[in-house]
């Protein structure tokens, strides 16, 4: 029986080049989620608790400890609370336009926390929670809790 010889091709060679690209791409993806660049610093998020009673800003003070999610341990202190009627915009039949128009009795209010967050390439994280504008997040203090959505985050 005759052996034959392999022969090494240019195809083997593209195959080696194009398999060697996708694993240092990769690499050069996936890596940074292994390697810890992350740093715990001082983040102010403000959180937007629309629609609710007169009573709850009341009840918020500045200088209150708050948790920010359902454990009790993720959390930061109140810096600013900012209270304002609360709106909606519905369709006027007789004008044929939308108007704006207060909600009797409620308001929106904007809580400003600062929080120690782990801030990293990927994500801002108070906890185990992870903080992105617009998911909603609940703000909970000594006799009060609401839920709201996150509209500011400034690290």
């Amino acid at each position: 029986m005759d052996k034959k010889k392999a022969k090494f091709t240019v195809i083997d060679a593209l195959i080696i080049i194009v398999v060697l690209a996708v694993l240092v791409v990769g690499g050069i993806k996936v890596l940074p989620m292994f390697t810890n660049t992350a740093k715990t610093q001082k983040v102010e998020c403000t959180v937007l608790l629309a629609s609710v009673e007169r009573a709850l800003a009341d009840a918020m003070k500045v200088g209150d400890d708050v948790t920010m999610s359902l454990t009790e341990k993720d959390g930061g202190v109140i810096k600013n609370i900012e209270v304002t009627p609360a709106t909606k915009t519905v369709f006027d039949s007789i004008s044929g336009e939308y108007v704006t128009q207060q909600i009797e009795n409620k308001y929106d209010i904007s809580v400003t926390v600062e929080v120690d967050a782990v801030v990293s390439d990927t994500a801002v994280k108070v906890g185990s929670t992870v903080m992105k504008v617009g998911a909603e997040t609940t703000v909970r203090g000594k006799g009060y809790a609401s839920m709201g959505y996150m509209t500011v985050i400034d690290d």
